[in-house]
């Protein structure tokens, strides 16, 4: 037990019991990951409500328990005393807590009076007193003995604010009767004078006239925006309709540069198909066995083109045809 004096010669075990009533602590959160629970000790040093930020938490962990409260100076008299027997000084924490809590503000005010007997000495061996008394650094740059309160609501209450710092140029001028600066009234990219939603700079203050004939020429401006600006639809259909036509055209466009590619091609397969026949007559004229060798053969292994097909069934003669008497 916390506090007790520990004897090697007679152990004791205290059992960490709960009352049945109780929720059992590996109860608390059924994750796997969540605090980890000792079924030996029956403790559960962790919070298994970590990523819980409710305050009505019933269980916070063990560690909860000892780091809170009077835990800490209950742990450092505790401390003391064990320090205080090592020095032959019979103290106990639960035997005698009167006289333990004595000793140790007595043991306190001593060492914060040697730690103020230490300073004063290295102060006035070395000097620098002065750099200790400055202020804290927070208010270094933010020091002032003006006294300001304001609302929850930013308001001011008390006290004056501080003062804006002015530019080089003039302020808070009002010219030809006017109620605003210049540039106090912005509409449809350009400044004017708030008090008259004036446009036009150093023009005469008109005051709600003004704003009326304003209003009135905003309404009109935009009713005639509206009559010669098409909709969203029509400007979409319009582009489709663009795009459409561009699509249309290049397609076209395409599938004749391709009919064009198409006839010279056949072009040049038809004049080669007329040489092949001129050089094919040639040798035919002559006697076999002087004829070069493989004349009859193809110039190339390669497959013959859509051209050179077509070349060919145009230049073929055709026996059973009745006007092939008339090609001849």
């Amino acid at each position: 037990m916390p506090g007790t004096k520990f004897d090697t010669k007679h152990r004791t075990t205290i059992r960490n019991l709960r009352i049945r009533e109780d929720t059992a602590k590996y109860l608390y959160n059924l994750d796997p990951e969540s605090a980890h629970y000792d079924p030996k000790t029956r403790s559960m040093r962790d919070n298994p409500f970590k990523n819980n930020p409710r305050d009505d938490i019933l269980y916070r962990g063990e560690n909860f328990v000892r780091h809170s409260g009077d835990v800490k100076d209950m742990a450092k008299q505790q401390m003391f005393a064990w320090e205080a027997k090592e020095r032959n000084l019979d103290v106990h924490l639960l035997a005698d807590p009167t006289k333990m809590e004595l000793l140790y503000s007595d043991f306190k005010e001593k060492k914060e009076g040697f730690k103020q007997d230490v300073k004063e000495g290295i102060l006035e061996k070395y000097g620098g007193e002065e750099h200790l008394e400055a202020p804290p650094r927070e208010l270094l740059l933010a020091q002032t003995e003006n006294y300001v309160e304001y609302s929850r609501t930013g308001q001011l209450i008390k006290g004056q604010e501080k003062a804006v710092a002015k530019s080089k140029y003039e302020e808070d001028v009002y010219s030809s009767n006017h109620m605003s600066v210049w540039g106090s009234y912005w509409e449809s990219g350009l400044w004017g004078y708030s008090c008259c939603h004036s446009l036009i700079k150093m023009s005469y203050c008109t005051g709600d006239a003004g704003k009326i004939a304003a209003k009135s020429r905003a309404a009109q401006m935009k009713r005639v925006l509206e009559e010669k600006q098409k909709s969203l639809v029509e400007l979409h259909q319009e582009r489709n309709k663009d795009k459409k036509k561009k699509k249309k055209k290049s397609k076209q466009q395409d599938r004749e540069d391709e009919e064009e590619n198409k006839q010279a091609k056949l072009m040049k397969a038809l004049e080669a198909e007329d040489e092949r026949s001129r050089e094919f007559k040639k040798i035919m004229g002559i006697d076999e066995r002087k004829r070069p060798y493989n004349s009859m053969m193809a110039d190339s292994g390669e497959q013959p083109t859509e051209e050179e097909i077509e070349a060919f069934r145009r230049k073929r003669l055709r026996t059973d045809d009745p006007m092939a008497a008339m090609l001849s």
